[in-house]
């Protein structure tokens, strides 16, 4: 049993990790439970599971990324400008007059809508990597830089304005599965499973620990390591893309800084999984519990009726408190 468990997380200290977060999970929802019981209905852990959908999809690429030793904190606004282009080709080619010269693209306005996010996050993502690996600058300061440019470009193209898409594009977001499991959470398992596919059993995924663990070795040793880690960012730009489509589908607007707060939460589900800031380290799994913890916590705090103005705090405190104690392990 314990050996299978083993190969699933790939070390005894992954294990231990692992173990450490089901605890935390367990008080958590003890805790919860005791204030409000309504917090173990059924009904509000397929909420918990639909709200994380978004945050997961993100974390796996955040995840995969820091594995590799590099960051990007900019997925918040990519995943917003990303928003806004989806919204803007439903608002506006889905609007056209089907009897004028361009009416012929009302019909493709959707297929455009679903196809430009992947695009656009894959040249992103292309973009933050190849800057990252041909500055030789921290990726913390090149993505810090992006994330800016991102944030204006959102509210360039946008006008600062909002798009309202309530009845046009639900399925993702809001579609369920008969009539009870939103779709949205058999992407986010989806994405989780695939990620545990890469990490453990491709050459990619290998390169990627090689890499987080120690550049130089990897490089000396025949693996082409800016290659990999653009290809790092470019998978990241993608999972955004996913994650901007389900979050737009469920909230039905797109607004400049929808996505904004799943940069820091994202960062925090991973780094509360035990993926090491300095790469090297680090499961899908982990993310997995990671990002169920940080759902959990968001959850049960709307459950017991703590203050909101809290939450950011305690999501920092927990990144703090999580990167002291995988420093010690």
């Amino acid at each position: 049993m314990k050996n299978g468990l083993i190969a699933i997380v790939g070390n005894k200290k992954n294990l231990n990790q692992s173990v450490m977060l089901i605890i935390l999970i367990f008080v958590l929802c003890v805790i919860a439970t005791t204030v409000n019981p309504r917090f173990v209905s059924l009904r509000n852990i397929i909420n918990i599971f639909q709200q994380i959908s978004v945050l997961g999809i993100i974390a796996c690429g955040i995840g995969m990324l820091l594995i590799a030793g590099e960051i990007d904190i900019s997925v918040g606004y990519q995943v917003s400008l990303m928003g806004i282009i989806l919204a803007m080709i439903i608002d506006k080619v889905g609007g056209l007059n089907p009897a004028g010269n361009m009416g012929w693209l009302v019909s493709y306005a959707l297929p455009l809508a679903i196809t430009a996010p992947f695009v656009v996050g894959a040249i992103l993502g292309f973009i933050n990597g190849l800057v990252v690996v041909k500055s030789r600058v921290t990726s913390f300061i090149i993505t810090l830089g992006f994330l800016s440019v991102y944030h204006g470009l959102a509210l360039w193209i946008s006008g600062a304005s909002s798009y309202m898409l309530f009845g046009k594009f639900e399925l993702l977001g809001r579609g369920k599965v008969f009539n009870l499991i939103p779709v949205a959470i058999f992407f986010f398992l989806g994405v989780v499973i695939v990620t545990h596919i890469i990490l453990k059993y491709s050459k990619y995924g290998r390169f990627l620990y090689a890499i987080g663990g120690n550049r130089q070795a990897a490089y000396v040793s025949g693996i082409n390591t800016n290659r990999t880690i653009i290809k790092a960012y470019v998978v990241v730009g993608i999972l955004n893309a996913l994650a901007s489509l389900i979050l737009i589908s469920r909230v039905g607007s797109a607004l400049v800084d929808t996505g904004a707060p799943y940069a820091l939460d994202s960062l925090a589900a991973v780094i509360v999984g035990g993926v090491l800031l300095t790469g090297g380290k680090g499961t899908a799994l982990n993310i997995f519990l990671g990002v169920m913890l940080i759902g959990l916590l968001s959850n049960a705090m709307v459950i017991m009726n703590v203050n909101p103005h809290l939450r950011d705090t305690i999501v920092g405190l927990i990144i703090i408190i999580a990167v002291s104690v995988s420093n010690r392990l």
